[in-house]
C-alpha cells in the first residue's frame, strides 16, 4: 500500500478504487491483470471496507467494480485468495458469484521462508475463489 500509483494504477489493466460517503473513506479494492492469449485473469486485491460500513453495500459496490472492470478490458476471469480469519469476506466473495477452487494449508508469502517453528505452528488455511467474468456483462452471476 506504500505505492499504490506504482503497483495499481500504472501498470496495464490495473486499476485501484477508493470508496468514499460522506467525504471518508470507507473501502479500498485493487484489480491486478494478468494479461494471457486467452484473456488471462484479474486478480482482486486489498479488498478493505471499515467495520462501521460493512453490511451496507460498500463491498459488493467495491467487488462489482473490479468485476465490471474485468469484463470491460475482455479479461476471462477474476481470482482472490483469503484466509479462513474472515468468514463475513467468504460471504461477500460468494454473494458476488465466486467460488471456491482450492484450499492450501500453511499459506506463506510468495518468495518467504518460514523457520522451522513458524512451519509447525503456524498454519493458515488460505481460500482461493473464481469467476468467470463471461456471463458477468449480461449480469446473470451478480445477485
Amino acid at each position: 500500500m506504500g505505492n499504490i500509483e506504482k503497483f495499481y494504477m500504472k501498470p496495464p489493466g490495473s486499476c485501484f478504487w477508493v470508496a468514499v460517503l460522506e467525504g471518508k473513506v470507507v473501502g479500498t479494492v485493487a484489480a491486478v491483470g494478468q494479461q494471457e492469449e486467452s484473456g488471462g485473469a484479474v486478480v482482486l486485491q486489498r479488498m478493505s471496507v471499515d467495520q462501521r460500513y460493512r453490511k451496507c453495500g460498500v463491498g459488493v459496490a467495491l467487488g462489482r467494480k473490479v468485476l465490471e472492470f474485468a469484463a470491460h478490458y475482455g479479461y476471462s476471469s477474476v481470482i482472490l485468495g483469503t484466509t479462513a480469519y474472515a468468514p463475513a469476506a467468504h460471504r461477500l466473495y460468494q454473494r458476488l458469484g465466486f467460488c471456491c477452487v482450492g484450499v492450501t494449508n500453511g499459506y506463506a508469502t510468495p518468495g518467504g521462508r518460514q523457520s522451522l517453528l513458524e512451519q509447525i505452528f503456524y498454519r493458515v488455511r488460505h481460500h482461493h475463489y473464481s469467476i468467470d467474468v463471461q456471463n458477468i456483462s449480461n449480469g446473470h452471476q451478480l445477485q
